[in-house]
Parts: C-alpha cells; structure tokens; sequence
C-alpha cells in the first residue's frame, strides 16, 4: 500500500484540465448527449466508461478521482511484480515492486491523477502477464486474452499496444515463421475491442475522426514541426529526468541480463511516448511498468555484486529525485497545483469559479468557457454550448472557432467566463468584438472576469 500512501498527500490537488474535461464528456454521455458529435474528444470510450463509472463514486468528488488513481497505481505494483516474478525472479519481482510504489510516484508526471496512460498500463501489463502463463503451457487461449486485453488498453488510450506490442514481437523473433500464427491470433482479437467500440459510436465516420484522424493529423510526432516537437519534448525532459533518472541508471544496469519479452515492452512503451509526440508529463509514465522490471534486475545485480562508481551515481540521482520530490509533499493543495501545472494558472480557480457559477446561474443555463475549461463546468454542472472543451480542439478542429463565436452572437449563450483573452487565440479580433459588444462584466471571481449578456 505504499503506492497508495505516497499519492494521499496530492488529494487535494485539484482536477486537472484533462480530468475534468474526460469527466465532463462522461457526465454529458451519461446523460444522453451523442459522443464525437454533441460532446467531442478525441479518446476511445474505454476511457470515458472508467470516467462514468467514477462519477458514482462520492458523486464523482475531487477525492474520488485522487482514491482512484491511487488503487490504480497498487493494482499496476502488484502486475508489474507478478511479470517480474515469472520472468527475472522472486528478489528482482520485489525491488521493481519497491521502486515503483516510491520512485515511481513521480508527482512531476502527474500519476497521482486519472491519467489515461495509467489506467491503459493495466490492461498491458497483464497482457504481458498471462503471456507468460502461455509460455509455460502454450495454450492458445492466453493468446486469446492478450489480444482482448491489448484491444481494451487501446481503447481505453490509443497508446496502449504496448504489452501487446511486446507479445507479438516476441512470438515472431523467437518462433519466427512458427509464430506468425500466435501473431495474428493476438492482433485479431486485439481488433475485437476497437470494432466493438467503432459499431457502439453510431457514426463510424465521427469516431474515426476523433479518435485516429485527429491525432494523426496535428497531435503525433509524423505530424506538425519536428522544431515544435522538440520543443515540447525539451519543456517536460526535466520533469522526466528528475523523475526517472535513478530508474533509468538502475535499468541501464539490469538491461543485459532482461529477458527479451521485458526489453521488448520497455521498447514498445518508449515508441508508444514518442508516438504520442506531445510528450506531455503523464505521458511518460506508461514507461514506469516494464522499466520498473529492468530496474529492479539493476537493483539486484547491485546487491548481488556491489560496484561503488555505480552505488554512488544511482544514489545520487536519488538524493537528487527525493530532494526535487520531498518539498511538493510539503506545500499546500494550492502551492502544489501551482508547482506542478504552471501551463494551467486557473485550476486553483475551479472550485471558487464553479461555486459562483452554482449560485448565480440556472441549472439549464449553458456557460461559455473562454477559451476552455471544462473542469469548471464539470464542478459546477453547467453544459457547454459547443461540443469543444480543449483548447487545443477550437485551434485546430475546422468549424469549431466559428461555432463559439457564433454563442457570443445575438441569440446565443448568456454566460461567459473569460479566463484568457480572447486574443491569445483569435488573434483576428472578432471575439474581442462580439465579446465586448454583447456583453458586460458581472463579476470578478479571483481575478477572472464573468460576462453577462445585455
């Protein structure tokens, strides 16, 4: 439980942008809105079910999500040491268990969160489990399972083949021609999950869309300026590296002695990251499984046969992780939130904004968040007026800008929460226009200016 320990002390962090817009999306389907058409994002419904079935939980609290999170992250100790056991061994399987309840904490990376990455690494890692119940027996029906279980942890986060991956290019190494079939049995059922979820959608077309053409097209690392990509992967490396770097030293010992289906789910993880090309600090953290596994292989080659150059580098990249770590357990909800997510300075703001918009708006009454923040209408239960609750997508997704602009025409919402400037986006001037001339200032809210229609 020491996982679980560990995340207590970041509950009162607030929902985070994605949080509560993947809660926000849930609540809407739950209530009847159509997904990727009246409320849109661009996941898979195995994520949004976890959401759902969250919503249940202490109606869907703040607490709930961080109690969440926290089982995840046991659950994902318990499968990463049950794959340690059968493969490396019982004193490794108990190390990479020990690591990742503490060093794999890794607040910076936001895995004290609902992060889909985390909840995908379920699915993968006992994927990678009961492939090994099929190398001790080979029955088929294993491979069954894997692909099942490859299948959910797709649609649950597209990166999720990694423990699938990892199977597949284990079979077709070793076996070779001998293993194509176990291959495709794997690769077949893995689809299984996916056209469920593709005939469930009710529109092909919108879920494709959504959840493979959006991606594809602007958010993945084919796609968009290798300069801006690495940018991002420069603006988050620290926060990995000061995270990582005692798992990674440790790993780097471990590596030549990891069987190969290990080095291939750790290899498959890591093509999952750069595949995603954000590289946005929840995103690394579906590497912490199979790299737990090698480190904890280091951490035994250690004990076994002590070397004091390496001793001394691994204990001081932990000195270095405890010591970047340790003051965030210190500081309070708000002075975490802002350490961890300074790209996001409203979310301390969610609780007061959403308390305001309860007390003085109509249930019915749709709120405009500009540009997004769907975590505020989800804590206040206030429908949007437009599918978009990111940012990024009323950027990008053509026809979603005119959409908003068009709610701050005449006939359009009566409420908006300005908590950016309507230039950081358009640029043009026209929401700035509309804004201004069919709307006045009611309320300030923690500095964030609350707009009333004429």
């Amino acid at each position: 439980m020491l996982a679980f320990a560990l995340r207590a002390p970041f509950f009162g962090v607030p929902l985070t942008t994605d949080e509560g817009g993947y809660a926000e999306v849930a609540r809407l389907w739950s209530r009847g809105w159509s997904l990727y058409d009246e409320t849109w994002v661009d996941r898979p419904q195995g994520l949004l079910l976890v959401f759902r079935g969250i919503l249940h939980l202490d109606g869907g609290s703040v607490t709930a999500f961080r109690v969440v999170a926290a089982l995840v992250a046991v659950a994902l100790v318990v499968l990463t040491m049950g794959v340690s056991a059968r493969v490396v061994g019982r004193i490794p399987a108990i190390l990479a268990g020990l690591l990742l309840s503490t060093l794999g904490v890794a607040p910076r990376l936001e895995s004290f969160t609902v992060a889909g990455e985390m909840l995908a690494a379920v699915p993968a890692a006992l994927t990678v489990l009961l492939f090994t119940f099929h190398l001790a027996d080979r029955r088929r029906l294993w491979l069954v399972a894997c692909g099942l279980l490859t299948g959910c942890a797709v649609m649950i986060k597209q990166s999720g083949f990694d423990g699938g991956l990892a199977v597949v290019a284990w079979l077709l190494i070793t076996r070779r021609r001998a293993g194509i079939a176990p291959a495709i049995l794997v690769v077949g059922f893995a689809f299984v999950p996916v056209a469920l979820g593709v005939l469930l959608a009710g529109n092909a077309h919108d879920w494709w869309y959504a959840v493979v053409s959006y991606r594809s097209q602007g958010d993945s690392i084919l796609s968009g300026s290798p300069v801006d990509r690495a940018k991002l992967f420069w603006g988050t490396a620290p926060a990995a590296a000061l995270s990582l770097a005692p798992l990674v030293a440790l790993a780097a010992l471990g590596w030549r002695s990891m069987p190969l289906l290990v080095r291939l789910w750790l290899g498959a993880a890591m093509l999952a990251l750069i595949g995603g090309g954000n590289f946005h600090p929840h995103y690394y953290l579906q590497l912490l499984p199979p790299l737990a596994i090698v480190a904890g292989g280091g951490a035994a080659e250690l004990l076994r046969r002590p070397r004091r150059p390496a001793v001394a580098v691994v204990a001081a990249l932990a000195a270095l992780t405890i010591a970047g770590t340790v003051p965030l357990y210190l500081r309070s909800g708000a002075e975490q939130t802002h350490s961890l997510f300074p790209e996001d300075p409203h979310l301390p703001l969610s609780a007061p904004l959403a308390g305001w918009l309860r007390d003085n708006t109509r249930p019915e009454e749709p709120v405009l968040m500009l540009w997004a923040a769907a975590d505020v209408q989800y804590l206040a239960d206030r429908d949007p007026p437009i599918p978009y609750l990111w940012y990024r997508n009323i950027q990008t997704i053509p026809g979603a800008l005119g959409q908003l602009q068009h709610q701050l025409e005449p006939g359009g919402v009566r409420w908006v929460v300005v908590l950016h400037r309507p230039r950081k986006l358009d640029k043009s001037g026209t929401t700035s226009r509309l804004l201004y001339t069919n709307f006045h200032r009611v309320a300030m809210v923690d500095g964030v200016p609350i707009f009333e229609r004429r």
